[in-house]
């Protein structure tokens, strides 16, 4: 059985016990649901912070999370911004498991636009796919607004961005992160879990399946 190995920084007190304990029974948790899922066989280290610099949350819902590689994940949370829960806080661990069981497991990265929505949309679909193993109502504001997009916002994504499926050199963060004038915040993420879901759709695979397919798999 594979390990998430958490480790808080919290030098200065920032965090409480309360919230300590917090981190400590999400983790147990994201664990369980990971290794009940998938063959989770090594293990991750998980630093929770708080926001700097380097990093900042989703204000909407004071926490943030960022795989560096297989091993290491970093989520920043902010308790200014938002009440920290544990429902939270595994939410966002078992999105970025995601992408730590991919680039364990599956031997290619995502380089042109298309795969880095389906990398971004396996990732959503697995945490909501364990909020479901949870019973929990809660989730966070960005999953669902991710949930919430109409066909014609995907349509339009579509249209404006199809033309650069292919590409490997994109601008990231106006496509997953803040958006423009022509696409909506968020849009990377809202099309591949657009696409991801319609994979699954027409192949009957759970989403465990799909983590650990080839891209080639999710070609439109």
């Amino acid at each position: 059985m594979g390990k998430i190995n958490l480790l808080v920084t919290n030098a200065n007190a920032k965090f409480s016990e309360e919230e300590i304990k917090i981190f400590e029974n999400a983790t147990r948790a994201s664990e369980r649901f990971i290794n009940d899922s998938f063959d989770f066989d090594y293990d991750v280290d998980l630093v929770i912070s708080s926001p700097s610099f380097l990093m900042n949350t989703i204000p909407e819902d004071g926490i943030s999370g960022r795989t560096y590689n297989s091993n290491l994940i970093m989520i920043v949370v902010d308790r200014q911004q938002a009440k920290i829960t544990e429902d939270m806080v595994y939410e966002t661990i078992c999105h970025e498991m995601s992408h730590s069981l991919r680039w364990e497991k599956v031997p290619e990265y995502s380089k042109t636009l298309f795969e880095g929505f389906i990398l971004e949309g396996l990732a959503i679909v697995l945490e909501e796919s364990a909020i479901t193993a949870a019973e929990t109502d809660s989730k966070q504001y960005f999953l669902k607004e991710i949930q919430n997009t109409d066909q014609d916002t995907i349509d339009r994504m579509i249209i404006e961005l199809g033309d650069s499926f292919n590409n490997e050199n994109y601008d990231y963060d106006t496509i997953f992160y803040v958006g423009s004038e022509t696409i909506p915040r968020w849009a990377g993420y809202k099309l591949g879990y657009y696409f991801v879901k319609k994979y699954l759709q027409k192949t009957g695979e759970t989403i465990a399946q799909a983590t650990l397919a080839s891209y080639k798999k999710f070609a439109p």
